[in-house]
């Protein structure tokens, strides 16, 4: 990002926060004293909680940026950033309480303090909300963005560059640079080697550059301690290092010292942390909501199943959870079986043999009706609303080069799998390794959605919904 759209977004935010903060506990001053909605019968001054609003905005902002909260590296970072504007108002609200006391004359209300916290946690991280998406928009036109090179060419370093350009990353990647292959190599569509990594330094310059991505098993040796060791020393732009298995991790990392040697700890989860706690809220609150407004269709389901054919209602398939786990996932008897030939123990809906089944068993299939029992198993935590589908135990094999990625999370009731209608295995697996990698709780809403939509207008699902819906996340 250029040092001036720096200013911009930096000043513009810290405007916004002012702003936020400020109307915050003005809006809990009329709340609380002002509109009398709750009774107050105290003496108060309007100038005094004034003064100490104006005195505790810039002290709030410091408290912002010691959380981290300008700081460009984690900017705009999601849920981790609203976690921290919750933190960083909890921290404020107590220099609020401590700045009171300099009102010797004048006692401050307990219960504005509480609803200053509450509102101003809740202000401020939704004007960070909309503040993104802006800067999104902006960034589809060139605004904002950080001008990246990659150093060494490999397939990690292709598929790096196919992440940073295809999400909101805030990166465009302008070329790469390379050991062994010459200036004008075509690396793939629309990007090229720029030139050896000793030139690294004019040809950041001359590309207008900030950032530097080294990929330490694509570049020699010699080049990478060379790029290391100048590091402190360049001028314009940073290096960065990317761990050397991007290409087979979905999982985040943390990074922990010992002996003051610095360690990648691999989660064994994708999703952790406030990121799991909302994936759970939505599950177990919209999968219970879901349950209890369909019991009564699925009862009326399961009725007309037992009058109109012989057998059990439901039908318990082996699959495998998170982490590898087995669990069974409930379906309404179709009398039909899963494909020989799919993994998946929910096959897409496809066009049927007329003699295969029963008339009611065909009409939940294609409907995907016959998958509503699974809500019991989201509420059970053994799925979730959205993820990748659920896969058979025993019928892994196909596959096997994703399943170290798929188990990293949940299988889902919906997901990325159903825009991808009739393709290819690798185009559903390229689907859902894009889901584990980018997975947002607004990614998820959007799936819902969009699931939603095509259940009511009766549309087979097409890939082209999966992109539109990737790109505001």
């Amino acid at each position: 990002m250029k040092g001036r759209d720096r200013a911009y977004l930096f000043s513009s935010l810290i405007a916004m926060d002012a702003l936020a903060i400020g109307g915050a506990l003005l809006l809990a001053y009329w709340l609380r004293i002002g509109s009398g909605l709750l009774p107050y019968h105290a003496p108060h001054d309007f100038r005094a909680y004034l003064r100490v609003i104006l005195i505790i905005i810039p002290i709030w902002l410091l408290i912002f940026a010691a959380n981290r909260l300008y700081d460009h590296h984690h900017l705009l970072g999601g849920p981790q950033e609203y976690a921290n504007v919750f933190k960083a108002c909890t921290f404020g609200t107590v220099g609020l309480t401590v700045l009171s006391f300099m009102e010797r004359n004048v006692v401050l209300s307990r219960s504005w303090f509480l609803i200053s916290w509450i509102l101003s946690s809740l202000v401020v991280g939704t004007s960070r909300f909309f503040f993104r998406r802006i800067v999104f928009r902006l960034r589809r036109r060139g605004l904002f963005v950080t001008r990246t090179i990659i150093a060494g060419v490999s397939e990690q370093a292709r598929a790096i560059a196919a992440q940073l350009g295809s999400s909101n990353s805030g990166t465009k990647v302008v070329g790469f640079v390379d050991d062994f292959l010459p200036p004008g190599t075509r690396v793939m569509e629309g990007l090229e080697v720029l030139g050896s990594p000793k030139d690294l330094a004019s040809l950041a310059a001359q590309t207008e550059a900030s950032e530097v991505i080294v990929i330490p098993n694509a570049v020699a040796w010699e080049t990478f301690q060379e790029i290391m060791e100048g590091a402190s020393s360049f001028d314009g732009f940073e290096v960065k290092l990317s761990p050397g298995f991007y290409e087979i991790l979905t999982t985040g990392v943390e990074v922990t010292h010992k002996g003051f040697v610095p360690l990648l700890i691999v989660n064994r989860m994708r999703i952790t942390g406030i990121d799991a706690v909302l994936k759970s809220a939505l599950d177990y609150g919209l999968g219970t909501l879901s349950l209890v407004l369909l019991a009564p269709l699925m009862g009326l389901i399961a009725l007309l199943i037992k009058l109109t054919s012989s057998g059990p209602i439901l039908e318990r398939h082996p699959v495998l959870g998170c982490g590898g786990k087995t669990f069974h996932t409930l379906k309404f008897r179709t009398g039909l079986p899963d494909s020989p030939r799919s993994p998946f123990a929910n096959p897409l809906p496809s066009p049927i043999n007329p003699g295969a089944g029963y008339p009611l068993g065909r009409l939940l299939y294609q409907t995907g009706l016959d998958k509503l029992p699974q809500l019991f198993n989201v509420v059970a935590g053994q799925m979730s609303l959205v993820g990748p589908r659920t896969i058979s135990v025993g019928n892994g094999d196909a596959c096997r080069r994703w399943l170290p990625n798929l188990l990293t999370v949940k299988p889902g009731l919906t997901g990325p799998w159903i825009m991808a209608g009739g393709r290819s295995l690798e185009d559903e697996m390229r689907l859902n390794m894009y889901y584990i990698r980018n997975w947002t709780i607004w990614l998820d809403l959007q799936i819902l959605f969009h699931a939603v939509r095509l259940i009511l207008r009766r549309e087979r699902p097409k890939i082209k919904a999966m992109k539109s819906m990737t790109k505001d996340r």
